[in-house]
């Protein structure tokens, strides 16, 4: 059986403080009600979704709907670093859409294909004000795995941010599925994926996208949370400059591109690691200096809802 997915909630707490089993044991009434679909939770000014009482997926700021209230959810479109005015976005993983009605309101000559395979999370996308489908966004219900087997798109950025009540979803995590999105993007397209795990599995994961991108994969990890940012370039490696920098702050403020690059890394393109237990071994040194407790991680709900304001 596997592990569930650990969440903003729940995150390496040794002792679960009152509060928090007294909001876990709300959760786990509100699920009964639902019996195990995922649901929504309203708390003031913010509308949450969960999968699980204990995986929060998405969180939503009631009058700013748009906004991206996760930092990994903004870390995430540090992918416009690398590819500034995406024509098409191919999102494997609905949620709560966040990421969806920021680049709808944001990149407005952007077209949008979502494929999700849970229905209950696609009938909840009224309550967390998503656009409807149009000509610029599509939500598909589907098994991305098999859908992509018989639909080729060409896109431009590819989020991979697919997650379900046991965690990270292992067939979208393999080198076969890379390959997969790899050959629905275009010459100059980038791969964003959202992962979570050890730093052995995270290491083995890059190793597998940066042998399908030909090394050119960078990753950071999110300030509010562990999770692992990935960002695989097909083609050219096309990193913006100081001007294109500036020019994307502008655009959006709320995205601090200047602090996310400084944060971003990679192993360098000139070294040449012949044993792939070398290249184990470098990976998981990166990640060991980003992958540690951070005093800056909410380990609980409260400290969570604190933070996000």
């Amino acid at each position: 059986m596997k592990k569930p997915r650990q969440s903003l909630s729940s995150l390496f707490l040794n002792k679960v403080p009152a509060a928090e089993r007294e909001h876990i044991r709300h959760l786990e009434e509100i699920q009964k009600k639902h019996e195990g679909r995922p649901f929504h939770f309203d708390d003031g000014n913010l509308r949450i979704m969960y999968l699980n009482p204990k995986c929060m997926q998405s969180a939503m700021k009631l009058d700013a709907p748009d906004e991206l209230v996760c930092a990994y959810s903004r870390t995430v479109m540090g992918l416009l670093i690398f590819h500034p005015q995406p024509r098409h976005i191919l999102l494997i993983g609905l949620g709560g859409g966040s990421l969806v009605k920021y680049c709808y309101r944001h990149l407005p000559d952007c077209r949008i294909t979502v494929l999700e395979i849970n229905a209950n999370v696609i009938a909840m996308r009224d309550l967390f004000v998503l656009p409807p489908d149009d000509d610029r966004l599509q939500v598909i219900h589907c098994d991305a795995v098999t859908h992509l087997q018989t639909n080729t798109y060409d896109a431009d950025v590819l989020l991979l941010d697919a997650y379900d009540e046991n965690g990270l979803v292992a067939d979208l995590n393999t080198a076969e599925f890379y390959a997969i999105c790899h050959a629905n993007l275009v010459a100059n397209g980038i791969m964003v994926a959202n992962v979570w795990g050890k730093p052995s599995a995270l290491a083995g994961m890059l190793s597998r996208l940066r042998l399908q991108f030909a090394h050119q994969v960078s990753w950071t990890r999110s300030p509010d949370s562990y999770n692992l940012i990935v960002y695989a370039i097909k083609g050219a490696l096309n990193q913006a400059d100081e001007h294109a920098i500036k020019t994307l702050s502008v655009e959006h403020p709320a995205l601090q591109f200047h602090e996310l690059q400084s944060r971003i890394l990679s192993l360098p393109l000139s070294t040449d690691y012949a044993d792939p237990e070398e290249e184990l071994a470098a990976l998981k040194l990166s990640l060991a200096t980003i992958m540690v407790p951070d005093a800056n991680v909410p380990q609980n709900y409260a400290d969570w809802k604190k933070q996000v304001g």
